[in-house]
This record gives structure tokens, sequence and C-alpha cells, in this order.
């Protein structure tokens, strides 16, 4: 594993579709959390999406289940994920959104999720 750049600068870059497997999905009742190393820093980045409003697709999971590794993948594939892995890269914005290095992405669901 490459370890964290921690001296790349901020740059808003779309780093364009990444392939699911290489990110870990978990869920519990009410959100799936993507975890994975982000595609130009290296730093661990986790995002978590509530299911159920808006920004999520509004998709109508029941809360008192956690949604399966096929629901998983099409909550995420819709979304954009951006770096978050905490760190303060040299020229992060003081307005930021998120605390990373700039770059955002998309999954595409892997091979036998069911998608």
């Amino acid at each position: 594993m490459t370890a964290h750049d921690l001296d790349l600068s901020y740059a808003q870059l779309d780093l364009g579709v990444r392939d699911e497997s290489e990110f870990h999905l978990t869920s519990a009742s009410s959100t799936v959390v993507v975890t994975g190393p982000c595609p130009r820093c290296r730093g661990t980045s986790t995002t978590e999406f509530p299911l159920g409003v808006v920004g999520s697709k509004g998709f109508p999971w029941r809360r008192d289940k956690a949604p399966s590794p096929a629901e998983q993948s099409t909550v995420v594939s819709a979304e954009v994920l951006y770096c978050e892995c905490g760190f303060g890269h040299p020229e992060l914005p003081e307005n930021a959104l998120f605390v990373g290095c700039g770059a955002y992405w998309r999954l595409k669901p892997a091979a036998g999720s069911g998608t």
C-alpha cells in the first residue's frame, strides 16, 4: 500500500469513475459507509451516505434492516465521493466542504454486485 501523500497540494480534480472493488462498503440500518484510499493522495477516506433522504436518491430502504451488498452498490453508484482523508493538504481553502486533497470521483459497481 502506498503511503498518504501529505505534501500534495489541494486541487479540485475529477478522477472519473473508479471500480467499487477498490473500496469497502458497509452499512447499518440507515447508512452506507464507503471507506478506502483516495485515488489521488492515498489517504484513507470515509464517506457516509444516509438512506432514504434527498441526496441518496431517496431510496425507501427499511430502516430496521441493513441494505444488501447490491442495494449498497445502487446507493453509492449515484453519488459523488470526495477525498475526506481528514488531512489539511497545502492550499486547502478555508471554506472547503471536505477536508482532504480536493479530488472527487464516482464508483462503478464491482462485477457480481447485482446492479
